[in-house]
């Protein structure tokens, strides 16, 4: 057990930090980094959805003493942050921890050896990750604790690193799956009493409610759902109450999956993997969801290398991944990560569990969304997505589009076909000027 100021002080020069993400992270090392970041220099650190703008991200003196490198965007870190030491890494989730390990020191032509890929090889690099720095629970009185709301990568990472740090948090909830792990395989311990990260559950609205309903008729009893997070996917789970036998395979458990629970809708009795058991990557939401997974049964986290393989995904029975986006075109390429050039989230697992879903027997690929921003002045569904609009699902890979005006299941479907489709989602207001747009390109 070490003071978090000698904790920091242990990170050096030219090191590869990893950190625990979402309501994991530990606060004692992004406080303090800004401080220890201009004592030393060519520092690597990967991180997640970080919750707070902590001065280590905003800093713009920090350039060459530090490299932060991102999975996952959000609006803490992308206001004022100095993007030439900031930089966003593309990748799904279901790669994070193969993109972590191999960056740390592997060439690029040792990669497939990499253990994770086939564990009948030796790692080339033992130990590529110089500190893991995450958070965990009290120890129980067998000497483990657990490592919480994260398993995405965490747990490949922290066996991976040459040192461990965590920052013992009695408020931090004891989960199963891959979470579990012994004091034996950590290093230092620091003290941390601090209510942990949350986020909001966003209030549908009428058109919300709308795409709610339309997305639940495409979920019968037995399903084993994936849901993403915003106003639909809350809108979806309300949608869904009625429904019975639902199961869970999902990359993020959220406060929709414990009221459907809660509601008797999920009881993973019809799953085809982890029969019985809600499964996902990581648990991110309200308080009272945190206390709902402590030491429930019901719950198991796993690597996203496993919840997010679009193979194993692929094993449930009617698997249906539910996500949303910011613009989808007449053809069917979904941007769901960036404003134009501006990255303003990540692509996460929308493409693995997307994919993933069909195919799946009875599974079906959703990408819900509003027909207009919120303030009705622009159209989402657009004849061509915005200049510099990051692809995150192909069009080759979309299945099925909903709006609040309809269903629109574009898989196998030719363009002029998909084009007509589509604009019957728009809203009204947008259809003439999209069906014009489509004629003069040629669609139809």
């Amino acid at each position: 057990m070490i003071a978090p100021q000698t904790a920091i002080n242990l990170i050096q020069s030219g090191q590869y930090v990893v950190t625990a993400h979402a309501a994991c992270e530990p606060r004692h090392f992004y406080t303090l980094l800004a401080q220890r970041a201009r004592e030393i220099r060519d520092t690597k650190i990967f991180c997640a959805n970080p919750s707070q703008p902590y001065p280590c991200f905003t800093d713009p003196e920090l350039d060459g003493h530090i490299e932060i490198e991102a999975m996952f965007l959000n609006t803490k870190v992308r206001q004022g942050a100095d993007w030439k030491h900031v930089h966003y890494v593309p990748n799904h989730m279901s790669r994070w921890a193969f993109h972590i390990l191999t960056t740390a020191s592997m060439p690029r032509a040792a990669r497939k050896a990499a253990y994770w890929i086939d564990r009948t090889k030796t790692p080339v690099v033992d130990k590529p990750v110089d500190v893991f720095w995450g958070s965990c629970s009290l120890p129980d009185q067998r000497g483990f604790i657990s490592l919480g709301l994260n398993s995405c990568y965490e747990p490949e990472i922290l066996r991976r690193a040459k040192c461990v740090i965590l920052e013992v948090n009695p408020r931090m909830p004891v989960t199963y799956g891959a979470t579990t792990v012994h004091l034996d395989e950590i290093d230092y311990l620091i003290e941390q009493d601090a209510p942990l990260p949350v986020i909001g559950s966003p209030i549908p609205g009428p058109e919300e409610e709308k795409i709610g309903a339309l997305v639940s008729e495409l979920v019968p009893d037995g399903a084993t759902i994936q849901l993403g997070i915003g106003a639909i996917p809350n809108a979806v789970g309300r949608s869904l109450v009625g429904r019975r036998d639902l199961g869970v395979h999902t990359e993020m458990i959220n406060d929709a999956i414990m009221q459907l629970f809660e509601a008797g809708a999920i009881n993973g009795s019809r799953k085809t993997m982890w029969q019985g058991k809600i499964i996902g990557g990581f648990v991110y939401g309200s308080e009272r969801l945190y206390q709902f997974v402590d030491r429930n049964p019901a719950v198991e986290l796993h690597p996203a290398s496993i919840v997010n393989d679009p193979v194993r995904i692929a094993r449930n029975y009617r698997m249906t991944s539910i996500n949303s986006a910011i613009e989808v075109d007449l053809t069917g390429q979904v941007c769901s990560e960036s404003v134009g050039h501006r990255s303003i989230s990540g692509v996460g697992g929308a493409t693995d569990t997307h994919t993933g879903a069909q195919r799946s027997a009875g599974g079906r690929g959703i990408v819900a969304l509003r027909s207009t921003t919120k303030d009705g002045k622009l159209s989402k569904i657009v004849h061509s997505l915005a200049p510099g609009a990051k692809v995150s699902i192909t069009r080759n890979d979309i299945d099925t589009v909903v709006t609040e005006y309809g269903i629109a299941e574009l898989a196998g479907k030719n363009v002029a076909e998909r084009v007509r489709a589509m604009i019957a989602l728009a809203h009204p207001r947008f259809r003439e000027e999209l069906l014009h747009a489509a004629k003069r390109e040629g669609y139809l």
